[in-house]
C-alpha cells in the first residue's frame, strides 16, 4: 500500500498523515496527540501496569505509522518500574522527509533522556535497539499476516487503518491470530469499536469491555485473554 501521503493539521494542535486514495488519517482528526494518548497509553499500557506487576511488559504494536505512539510508550517506560520490550511492525515505513514534517519534537518537554522524537526515528529497522536500559524497541517491516513470534506479548495496540481502508486485518482470523499472540491476561487495544470486531474478539476467547472513547469517538474497545 505505497500511496502517497500529505501532512495535516488536527485539532488538538499536533499533525498526522492523510492518505488521500484511501480517505484514511494515521490518528483522529479531532487530535493525533490525543487519541495516542488515551486510547493506547492510558487505556492499554496504564491499565496492564495497574492490572500486572510485571517487572517487563512486552508490546506489539500493529502499524508503527508516524512512531508517535511508540515513543509516547518510551517516555512512559522512563517513569515506569517496569522494563518494556517494543515490537512494531509496519510494511510501508513512512520516509525522513514526511517525519520532519509532523515536527513532532514541539510536542514533548526535555526529560532526563536527552533523545528527541527524530533521533529516536532514525533507529533502523529489522534491528533490535536498547535506546534505555528500561525500553528495547524493534521496527520490523512486515505484515501482521506474515509476522511470527516465538514469545507472547502482554499488550497488542491494534492500530490498523479502519474497515473502509484495510478490511482484511478487520477480519475474525487476524482478531484469533491478535489472541495466539497474547500471553494469558494479555491486553488487546484499539480505537475501534465496531460490532462485528467486538464479536470476532468475543469468538477467538477474548473479554471484551467498550469504554468512552477519545475526544471525537463515542466508543473505543479493550479485550483481555483470559
Amino acid at each position: 500500500m505505497p500511496f502517497s501521503r500529505k501532512c495535516i493539521l488536527t485539532a488538538d494542535g499536533s499533525k498526522t498523515l492523510r492518505i488521500e486514495h484511501l480517505k484514511e488519517t494515521y490518528h483522529s482528526r479531532h487530535g493525533a496527540f490525543q487519541e495516542s494518548q488515551f486510547v493506547y497509553i492510558e487505556q492499554g499500557l496504564e491499565f496492564l501496569i495497574q492490572k500486572h506487576s510485571k517487572p517487563v511488559v512486552r508490546i506489539l504494536e500493529l502499524g508503527y505509522g508516524t512512531g508517535l505512539m511508540a515513543f509516547m510508550t518510551y517516555r512512559r517506560a522512563l517513569q515506569i518500574n517496569n522494563r518494556i520490550e517494543y515490537t512494531s511492525i509496519d510494511p510501508f515505513p513512512i520516509n525522513e522527509e514526511e517525519l520532519r514534517y509532523l515536527e513532532y519534537d514541539t510536542l514533548f518537554s526535555p526529560l532526563d533522556s536527552s533523545d528527541s522524537f527524530s533521533s529516536f526515528s532514525s533507529l533502523s529497522w529489522n534491528h533490535a535497539h536498547t535506546v534505555e536500559d528500561s525500553f528495547k524497541l524493534h521496527k520490523k517491516n512486515v505484515t501482521f499476516q506474515d509476522f511470527q513470534s516465538e514469545t507472547p506479548f502482554d499488550l497488542l495496540y491494534y492500530d490498523a487503518f479502519g474497515a473502509h481502508a484495510q478490511p482484511e486485518l478487520w477480519e475474525p482470523e487476524w482478531m484469533q491470530k491478535a489472541y495466539d499472540l497474547l500471553d494469558s491476561g494479555g491486553v488487546w487495544v484499539s480505537y475501534c469499536a465496531k460490532g462485528t470486531v467486538r464479536r470476532a474478539l468475543e469468538k477467538a476467547g477474548f473479554e471484551v469491555s467498550r469504554l468512552p472513547g477519545p475526544p471525537g469517538k463515542r466508543e473505543m474497545m479493550r479485550a483481555v485473554k483470559p
